[in-house]
């Protein structure tokens, strides 16, 4: 257990003085608590799995905790790096890099990061690596620390019944919104129908009233937001591979309808990023 000093960085806002230290029996309800905002609705029981799953040692998940509450995660374990046929590389796996919004820009994750590196290290292993999104704020930790994109694989899917996709998305944000303080916050008041005309698709439609997503069967008369675009644009928006404006500058995607702000919030929901 270490007790860590504020810092003051001028990157960090205000300093805070937290504790670090391994993992404990316990420390599910909070871990699943802080998972569920960063990366998505999850139980105690869903963590304590994962971890019993993984063979992760206690010696190998680390937490900060301010005034004894739990507030952010990184496990850093030996395991075996896939490099080919029959060809595998001893490598430390860094996941469940998380820190609950109340307690970011302080520095907190990014110590837990450098102590588990330098463990890493004592224990003679050569490297470390990382799975991630391609668009998210830890980004700038994992630069810092020397991480560099390596990427040699790309995902392929097909819809086959959008239309429940749809569905399942929607319900899908409803428990984002409920464990996401920020997207919460964010969302608050914004009281909007959306109509989306998928050219090879159909159209959908869906509107949000306080803070709940709800699936329209019958597209609005008079919606806030009203776009058309095809499925491969819009899937490609949604996961941050194309930008809403540009894919406007290149007519892939028409808004018939809808205030600017609006749209900025929609960009918001669709990729759900809540970080300026």
């Amino acid at each position: 257990m270490v007790a860590v000093p504020p810092q003051g960085e001028s990157r960090m806002e205000k300093p805070v003085e937290y504790v670090v230290r391994n993992y404990q029996k316990g420390d599910e309800k909070r871990m699943a608590e802080i998972f569920s905002e960063c990366f998505g609705p999850v139980t105690p029981r869903r963590v304590l799995q994962w971890k019993r799953r993984s063979g992760r040692k206690p010696e190998e998940i680390f937490v900060g905790t301010v005034d004894g509450k739990l507030v952010s995660h990184v496990e850093a374990g030996v395991q075996q790096l896939h490099q080919g046929e029959g060809v595998f590389l001893r490598t430390v796996g860094i996941g469940g890099v998380c820190t609950d919004s109340d307690c970011r820009n302080k520095g907190i994750v990014t110590n837990l990061m450098k102590i588990a590196l330098d463990r890493a290290r004592l224990e003679g292993v050569s490297n470390a690596s990382l799975f991630t999104d391609l668009d998210i704020p830890a980004h700038r930790i994992y630069q810092r620390f020397g991480f560099v994109d390596i990427v040699t694989a790309r995902t392929y899917i097909k819809y086959i019944d959008y239309p429940s996709i749809f569905a399942k998305w929607l319900r899908y944000c409803n428990r984002l919104v409920k464990a996401d303080k920020i997207a919460a916050k964010r969302l608050q008041g914004w009281e909007k129908s959306v109509t989306i005309q998928l050219l090879d698709v159909g159209t959908m439609s869906f509107r949000v009233i306080k803070n709940r997503f709800q699936r329209l069967r019958r597209p609005s008369e008079q919606a806030d937001i009203e776009f058309s675009t095809d499925l491969l644009t819009y899937t490609k928006i949604m996961r941050g591979l194309v930008k809403w404006e540009d894919a406007v500058k290149g007519s892939k995607l028409r808004v018939k309808r809808g205030h600017p702000a609006d749209i900025e919030m929609l960009n918001r929901i669709l990729n759900w990023r809540w970080h300026d």
